[in-house]
């Protein structure tokens, strides 16, 4: 099927009123805007997936934006929790007098880098457009409207550029 004919499905069912809802749905379960800008994206990323191989726009693609955003949040919400209590964990750890028996820290050192150049390089293959607004928004913070007015586009090109470098890099790092 012609690419041509999955973006307009996209178009069809993806629009900045549903995300602008979706932000909104998940910022309130969550507590955390910025968490629920991740999850707004993912939830963009699992539609277009699952609308790919669709010739039709779903019947009802409202309500599986929202029913894949909430799988969405509790799945964050989950590891959330396993998170605090790892942490809290590890702080209890710090005064016990027993070392971890974790891998060493040169070890860990070279994953991290190791990790590090396989995303460089998946970055480096992004067009520098997309490269420059995935930056923005993950390196300087920036918001959605912040970035489009310095780039001079829109922020729905905003959104697109991000879903396609997260999505890039995923799949490269994913390897």
């Amino acid at each position: 099927m012609p690419d041509s004919i999955h973006a307009l499905n996209n178009d069809l069912i993806w629009n900045d009123s549903l995300a602008d809802d979706l932000r909104r749905f998940l910022t309130k379960r969550l507590k955390c805007a910025e968490a629920a800008a991740d999850l707004t994206h993912e939830t963009y990323l699992r539609l277009r997936q699952q609308s790919r191989g669709a010739d039709y726009p779903h019947d009802n693609a409202r309500a599986l934006a929202f029913h894949i955003a909430m799988n969405l949040a509790v799945d964050y919400q989950r590891k959330a929790s396993v998170r605090s209590r790892y942490l809290a964990d590890e702080g209890a750890e710090c005064f016990s007098e027993v070392p971890s028996s974790r891998q060493s820290q040169p070890e860990h050192i070279l994953i991290a880098r190791q990790r590090l150049d396989v995303l460089r390089g998946a970055l480096d293959e992004l067009s520098p457009e997309c490269r420059t607004v995935f930056l923005l928004h993950g390196v300087e913070g920036l918001k959605y409207a912040e970035i489009a007015a310095r780039l001079g586009i829109s922020v729905s090109m905003v959104g697109r550029h991000l879903a396609q470098a997260m999505l890039h890099c995923a799949s490269r790092v994913g390897e």
